[in-house]
Order: C-alpha cells, then sequence, then structure tokens
C-alpha cells in the first residue's frame, strides 16, 4: 500500500512490478528536523552489521524482492552504504536512497551513487522555511550543490516533501521548483506524528477540507504537468479503495500462501534501525514483525513461520481497517498507510480494539 511502489513503478523498467526492502539501517544524521518521524540526530553512529544485511538482501531477492530503498536518518552516514548498495546491484536490485543531499560532495558519495538508481531529495518548501525546519541556516543552499552532484552523476532523481496542513498552497512552487531543477518525480508525503514530529507537532491534526484542499491541488498539477515530472501523493479517494483487492483479500481470490507468494502480497518489507523486519510499514506495531536480521533463523523461514501464525490476524487488521473506511460516511479522503499502522498498535494491545477510520 506504500506510495514508495507507484513512485518507483515510473522508474523501473516497464511492466516490472516494485517489491521494495526499506532498509533504516541508522538513525545517525547531520540535521535535526523538526519532523523526523525516526528521531534522527547527529552522533546516533550505530547502525546495522552491513554483513547481515547483505545476507538478507541476497534471501530477499530469492522470494521476488527486486528493490532496495534506503533511508534513515542520513544513509550517507552510514559507513558501510558503498558495500552494501554495491553488493545488491550485482543481485539486480534497482537501488534508490532518500537523502538531505547535503554530503554528496566527498569522493566517497560520488563513488556510491554509481550503485544508485534513483535519489529522492527532501524539501521542505522556499529557503527560509526550509532552514527552519531543519534546523540550520544555509540547509538550503547546501541542499542545493547536492542536488548539482546527483545531476552530474544520476540519470534519474526527484523530491520529497512532508506534507503540513496548510502545504496545498505550496504545491505549484515545489512542482515548479521540481521540474525546474530536471527531477522525473515529486513525492508529497504526510507529517507522520511519530519521532520528534511527536514533539514539535503533537496536536496537528488534517481536517476534511485540508485533505480535500492538498488532494485536489495535487490532482490538478498532476494532470497539468503530467508530461513534465510524476507527483504522488499519499493519500487516496475512498472509491479507490472501495472493492479493491489490495486493500482487502478477498475470500474468493486468496493470494499465494508460500513463502514464494509473500513478496506479492506484501511488496514492501520494512528493516528498522534496530533490525526488525516489519511487512506492513515503518512504525507499525512490532506484534506483526517476522523477526530480527540478527537471527539464525533464515528469511524464508521466517515468513513461512509468519504465514502460519500472523496472516490471518494481518488479514483481519486490514479488513477492518478497510470496513471502518468504507463505513465511515464522513471520510472520502484517506491516509491507508497510516490508518493501517495506527489499528495494528489497537489491534495488538487491546483485545477489543477500536479501529481508526471507524
Amino acid at each position: 500500500m506504500s506510495s514508495d511502489k507507484e513512485c518507483l513503478t515510473e522508474t523501473l523498467p516497464q511492466g516490472r512490478v516494485s517489491k521494495i526492502i526499506q532498509i533504516h539501517p541508522s538513525l545517525n544524521c547531520n540535521l535535526f528536523c523538526k519532523h523526523c518521524y525516526s528521531s534522527s540526530a547527529p552522533g546516533l553512529k550505530d547502525g546495522l552489521h552491513v554483513d547481515i544485511l547483505k545476507k538478507l538482501t541476497t534471501d530477499a531477492k530469492e522470494l521476488g524482492y527486486n528493490v532496495i530503498s534506503m533511508s534513515g536518518g542520513e544513509p550517507f552516514l552510514y559507513r558501510h552504504l558503498y558495500e552494501l548498495l554495491s553488493h545488491t546491484e550485482t543481485l539486480g536490485y534497482f537501488n534508490s536512497v532518500t537523502s538531505n543531499a547535503m554530503l554528496l560532495q566527498s569522493l566517497s558519495a560520488k563513488k556510491t551513487m554509481r550503485h544508485i538508481n534513483l535519489i529522492a531529495v527532501s524539501i521542505d518548501g522556499e529557503e527560509e522555511q526550509h532552514d527552519n525546519i531543519r534546523g540550520l541556516k544555509g540547509a538550503y543552499k547546501k541542499m542545493l550543490e547536492g542536488v548539482a552532484v546527483i545531476k552530474g552523476h544520476i540519470e534519474k532523481f526527484g523530491f520529497i516533501h512532508t506534507v503540513m496542513p496548510d502545504s496545498w498552497k505550496l504545491f505549484p512552487w515545489l512542482t515548479s521548483f521540481a521540474i525546474n531543477y530536471g527531477a522525473t518525480l515529486l513525492h508529497l508525503h504526510p507529517l507522520e506524528i511519530t519521532g520528534r514530529a511527536h514533539q514539535n507537532y503533537y496536536g496537528t491534526s488534517f481536517s476534511a477540507e485540508d485533505l480535500y484542499k492538498i488532494y485536489i491541488a495535487h490532482y490538478y498539477l498532476k494532470s497539468l504537468h503530467e508530461k513534465e515530472i510524476f507527483i504522488q501523493l499519499d493519500l487516496l479517494h475512498k472509491d479507490n479503495i472501495v472493492n479493491n483487492p489490495h486493500f482487502i483479500f478477498h475470500e474468493s481470490s486468496l493470494p499465494d500462501m508460500s513463502a514464494q507468494g509473500f513478496s506479492s502480497i506484501f511488496k514492501e518489507l520494512i528493516i528498522d534501525e534496530k533490525g526488525d523486519i516489519l511487512p506492513i510499514a515503518h512504525g507499525c506495531s512490532k506484534y506483526f514483525k517476522l523477526g530480527n536480521i540478527t537471527e539464525a533463523e533464515s528469511l524464508q523461514s521466517m515468513v513461512e513461520r509468519f504465514m502460519e501464525t500472523k496472516f490471518e490476524k494481518i488479514r483481519e487488521l486490514y479488513s477492518t481497517t478497510y470496513d471502518a473506511i468504507v463505513n465511515n460516511t464522513n471520510q472520502e479522503i484517506v491516509n491507508w498507510s497510516e490508518q493501517v499502522i495506527n489499528n495494528s498498535h489497537q489491534f495488538a494491545n487491546s483485545a477489543e480494539p477500536v479501529f481508526v477510520g471507524a
């Protein structure tokens, strides 16, 4: 259900379905952003062991995964980034990285970019707004210097923006900005009230009117500029969800329940900064985790156990979220992933959960 799959579909070879391993190897970052969903910060240098990640990505390839999506923290502070991405490139993965683009001048960063197919650069607005949210004067100018480096080393890149309730006002500028710099995509992702964002934006919510304005502004700009740039918004109209088999496992069309069929059901597998393997999205309840990358058990074995013990539970989670959205007559614009994540915690912590969307 992740928007990353839709964005990457625009860049992968025609007909290739994105099945993503999203890796958060470290929380180490050169910035202290106000809206960070993971509380990344300078000095958090502990990172996942690269040999274990190499084995994990090798195993995942056998299960059908074909995209690596590096996040963080700032991925270019992960000291094994080159080693990991050169390995996944040899396996045939499409390598993508989300970055603040401020650390790309070094020879090691340029060397690493030889093994990257796509970089998504985070952008918060015009210079003053960007620097304010990033907590560093000059961050905007440094980001633009990084974009210039990217354009000299990678054919395709994009921008990613954290959407606030009034961000629809900024969308025309963001679109023109991205087009003028030659980006192939603009990814609009609503604010997640987790990590440091929970401290700085607690109480911030999207009203129905906010969601309508965001959705309409996106739809207009996407239609207007469809030949110039792909614009992806992580919100859906309810009509895109009703009776859509991607959002509920119908009895009449149950998926392949084997380990080989796992990547067709869960097209995004998350490795968080602690090495936990999650099948829904970053931030979902650890109740649904498959295991941890440090365990001796193989990924296929973890998948097989998960399908035996947790699949019916996750099917119930999805189905209940779906029903709550469909039956809510006051809700038309939906953040599906957010509601599934929130409901995963309700599901795990309560015998009689109250599901978001109802």
